[in-house]
């Protein structure tokens, strides 16, 4: 009887502290993922990009079809040459393929750091709304959603759409840089 009556007014003198604590803790979460591919921003910076890697492929496989002529070329009529012709056309395909696997090289790298920059001046100004979100919304924290941070959460507590909302009414910085980058190229 002793425990139990030390047990109820250990409730009774918790629970409040408890429910406080409760109204106090706001939690939320936001798929970053998700708001970058679904926001207005980030689907134009995917069509941006889409365009840019299309251009670089066309030029790559023009410069590809090159290489692979002459390889062709060396292959037919590689027997028939001169040993000074046939050194000659080597050399050509070597540095033709050196050139070109240079210029693969170099068109990867190029595409993953306007893909990074991109991408990144969207996260940034996503940041900066969950930042507002959170400050306004009183939240004790906001976590990042995807699966290594967040392994459940409510759908109540989702902020995502919320977030992508929210930026798409704001507008943003890098869909007019984008547009004025397309444009210029044009």
């Amino acid at each position: 009887m002793r425990h139990a009556l030390k047990g109820l007014v250990l409730c009774l003198v918790c629970l409040p502290a408890l429910a406080w604590a409760q109204e106090a803790l706001r939690i939320g979460y936001v798929d970053l993922q998700r708001a970058l591919n679904e926001s207005e921003a980030g689907r134009k910076a995917k069509e941006t990009f889409k365009v840019e890697v299309d251009r670089m492929e066309q030029s790559l496989e023009k410069r590809k079809s090159e290489v692979e002529k002459l390889k062709d070329e060396l292959e037919k009529k590689g027997l028939l040459l001169r040993e000074e012709e046939r050194d000659n056309l080597e050399r050509d395909y070597r540095q033709k393929l050196r050139d070109f696997q240079r210029l693969y090289d170099d068109s990867q790298q190029e595409l993953k750091i306007k893909d990074r920059d991109l991408t990144g001046r969207i996260l940034e100004e996503l940041r900066q709304v969950i930042l507002e979100m959170g400050e306004q919304g009183s939240y004790t924290v906001i976590l990042e959603g995807n699966n290594t941070v967040v392994l459940y959460g409510a759908k109540a507590i989702d902020l995502t759409d919320t977030v992508i909302k929210t930026y798409n009414q704001k507008g943003t910085k890098v869909s007019s840089k984008a547009g004025n980058k397309t444009a210029a190229a044009e």
